[in-house]
Order: C-alpha cells, then sequence, then structure tokens
C-alpha cells in the first residue's frame, strides 16, 4: 500500500472513526486508497491460494482449518479476482507449479511478489524487479525458519533436501538474502516513493536487514520498530 501510494504521490488521510476492533472509542485511522485497496485484495487472492496449497497437502490436521476458510474466501477471491484478473492468474499458475515441482518454489514465490508489485506501478521494471527479490527472501526466510518442522514432518526444504543442517540452513538462508537484499535496495533506489520515504527507507534500510539477521527464529520475537 505505501508503495503503491508513493509511486503514485498520493497522500493517505488520517482521521478518527470508530472500527470493528474498537467500535467504542475512536482511533485514528486511513482513508481508503488506491493502494489499500490492492493490498487488500493482494491480501484475499494470497491467502486464497495458500489455502488451496494446504488442501493439496494429504494431512488431515492441515487440512481442516482450510476446509472450514474455504467457503468465505472463495467468495471474496472472485471479487478481487475481477478487480485483479493479471495478479490472481499469476498467483494461480505459480502455486500450481509449486506444487507440481517444490524445488523452483523460490522462483514461483518471487513471481508471485513480482506480480503483485508491478500493479502498485504498472510499466515500472525497478518495482517488478524489487518484488522478485522481497519474494526470494521471504521464501529463504520461511524455509529456515521451517526447516525443524518440515524435517520432522517429510514436507519439503529447500535447504534440508541439500543435506544442511539446521545452522548450516540457517547460515545459507542469510547469505541468500543479504545478496537479494542488496537487489532489492538497488531497485528501490531507482523509485521515487514520495511521501512515505521516510517510512519506506526504514522497512528496506533497517527492518528487512534485522529480518535476515533473525532468520531461523521463531516470530514470536520483536522486529524493528515493534
Amino acid at each position: 500500500a505505501l508503495l503503491a501510494d508513493g509511486v503514485a504521490g498520493t497522500q493517505a488521510h488520517m482521521c478518527p472513526e470508530r472500527c470493528m476492533a474498537n467500535p467504542v472509542e475512536k482511533r485514528s485511522m486511513c482513508q481508503s486508497t488506491a493502494g489499500l485497496a490492492l493490498a487488500a485484495d493482494a491480501l484475499v487472492l494470497t491467502v486464497y491460494y495458500k489455502l488451496a496449497d494446504d488442501l493439496a497437502d494429504e494431512r488431515f490436521f492441515k487440512r481442516l482449518p482450510a476446509l472450514v476458510l474455504w467457503p468465505f474466501l472463495s467468495r471474496m477471491r472472485k471479487k478481487a479476482a475481477v478487480r485483479r484478473p493479471a495478479l490472481d492468474e499469476t498467483l494461480r499458475e505459480q502455486t500450481a507449479a509449486q506444487q507440481a515441482l517444490e524445488r523452483r518454489a523460490s522462483k514461483s514465490a518471487a513471481r508471485m511478489t513480482a506480480a503483485l508489485f508491478r500493479l502498485a506501478a504498472p510499466g515500472s521494471r525497478a518495482l517488478e524487479r524489487m518484488g522478485l527479490f522481497v519474494g526470494k527472501i521471504i521464501y529463504y526466510l520461511d524455509a529456515a525458519e521451517d526447516y525443524e518442522k518440515d524435517t520432522r514432518n517429510g514436507a519439503y526444504n529447500v535447504f534440508a533436501l541439500q543435506g544442511l543442517s539446521k545452522a548450516e540452513a540457517v547460515a545459507e538462508a542469510q547469505r541468500l538474502c543479504r545478496m537479494c537484499a542488496g537487489e532489492a535496495a538497488l531497485a528501490y533506489n531507482l523509485l521515487e516513493p514520495g511521501p512515505c520515504k521516510a517510512i519506506l527507507d526504514n522497512i528496506v534500510f533497517l527492518g528487512l536487514p534485522q529480518s535476515i539477521a533473525l532468520a531461523g527464529q521463531k516470530r514470536t520475537q520483536p522486529r524493528h520498530g515493534a
């Protein structure tokens, strides 16, 4: 949302309103913008295809939550897909590719994120390239964090497949993520992020490196700026 509104030069407006989380007391809320609308649709679509991936899993207890949520997400996904057909098609294709050949999953994750970032500013090669490397970082950090669970359950893990130990997996994830973060930062520096530049700079140059430094640790630990 920040990237899409920032590169478009849109300034979000805040005003006191009641919300579902706190209907009694008014809180400062951000008014709807094109960037927020894109982020909301992307959230619905990515959750939908994550559930689709879980339903393809043979383990019952992993499929159960997905089965419960599926009817609700299906309706929401149809509406989001009408508004973002290109993103929906990319997520559908890459989820299928990821299921078919897990060892290419990092590429599939990167293509999904690149497709989302591309929508934030159609025609921006820099933004699409930034999304590509952010997707790779997310994939490698997840693989490092899930290493023990995946090896225990016999699930696919890119680092376990290489015969690496947990410590070696974390080190390799950090090495790969630092290279990807460098490329993402180079692409980001080609953008004009607008009014949100200070926040985005914090995420790209401070938050992202700290997430990489904490690779392999559970996300219950506080992140930068928490």
